[in-house]
């Protein structure tokens, strides 16, 4: 398991714990102990002393604050079991990023957490002459165009890997001259390009883009630094902050509005592509390698730069 990814799961085992623990006052609480919860226990037992109290630490200030903005997680409505659950990876793929998830199904609603640990990425993903991005992210397929340029580039990569195994070496990245010019820069042409038509015929694009990018449901974004845990609520479809009998939230988290137009492309540093959209979103796309052995595609490193004023933030130190 990479480091980054065994940080992350040991987070989510701690911010899930620290929720069962919290909520366990006397209702109906089922913690499912599914293979994913059983592998973030074992990144968070796998973790130092010091590293797990600060997982811990985190949580249970994210945690603390997070039942004052949500009443259902610790007052039922009429005693019905709720039961916490780490989700799989997959689920990311379908528009849901939440790592974590407290559920009355009786009720019909639910509540859920992506956490992150001294990042704020949202989405690490992929593009290679074998993916169709438009049709992964919006459902609207690119063009023929864009297919058979970003086909040119990366089936030059495949042929450079072939002729390594040949000579019986592994092709490193480190091994390609001007890879930034050649490669990277060229296929974020290309996919600037294709971004901007797309979004230029398809109204609803933006909109779609962010949903593919933050989740299509509502949740927290629970993100642990150093010195602060950061709580931001995306309150994208109204399910956040529930009254749970005569239990109201401590504070109203207001309803998001989602892009409807791109006003403007920046290039920065030509490995990164910024695009800034009205309502006040902006998003930064980071275009590299994904290991030092060359693959044909290539990854997104991608961070929500600009977020509407409106979106609910807060910090605890």
């Amino acid at each position: 398991m990479a480091i980054q990814t065994k940080v992350g799961k040991a987070f989510e085992y701690a911010l899930t714990v620290t929720l069962y623990n919290k909520i366990n006052n006397g209702q109906n609480v089922k913690l499912e102990k599914n293979t994913q919860f059983q592998t973030a226990k074992s990144a968070f037992e796998g973790s130092s002393k010091l590293e797990q109290a600060k997982y811990l630490g985190s949580a249970k200030k994210a945690i603390d604050y997070v039942v004052k903005l949500e009443p259902l997680l610790e007052n039922p409505i009429s005693g019905e079991e709720i039961t916490i659950t780490i989700q799989s990876d997959q689920k990311g793929g379908i528009g849901d990023i939440r790592d974590v998830v407290a559920t009355r199904k009786k009720l019909g609603w639910e509540i859920g957490f992506s956490a992150k640990n001294n990042h704020s990425a949202v989405k690490h993903s992929r593009l290679s002459d074998k993916i169709d991005f438009g049709k992964e992210w919006f459902g609207i397929p690119c063009s023929q165009d864009y297919m058979n340029n970003v086909k040119i580039v990366f089936g030059e990569l495949r042929q450079l890997i072939k002729g390594s195994k040949v000579q019986g070496k592994t092709l490193m990245w480190k091994d390609i001259p001007k890879k930034k010019q050649k490669i990277y820069n060229q296929i974020l042409d290309f996919f600037e390009k294709e971004l901007s038509q797309i979004i230029s015929k398809n109204k609803t694009a933006p909109e779609l883009l962010l949903k593919y990018l933050i989740g299509k449901t509502d949740f927290y974004k629970i993100m642990s630094f150093k010195n602060r845990t950061l709580i931001q609520g995306f309150n994208l479809n109204n399910n956040l902050n529930q009254v749970s009998n005569s239990v109201h939230p401590a504070t109203k988290i207001t309803k998001l509005k989602l892009p409807t137009k791109i006003d403007a492309f920046e290039r920065k540093r030509g490995t990164t592509l910024e695009v800034r959209f009205d309502e006040g979103w902006q998003l930064s796309l980071r275009i590299h390698n994904a290991s030092s052995r060359v693959e044909p595609s290539l990854k997104f490193d991608i961070q929500l730069n600009g977020v509407p004023s409106s979106l609910f933030t807060h910090s605890e130190f």
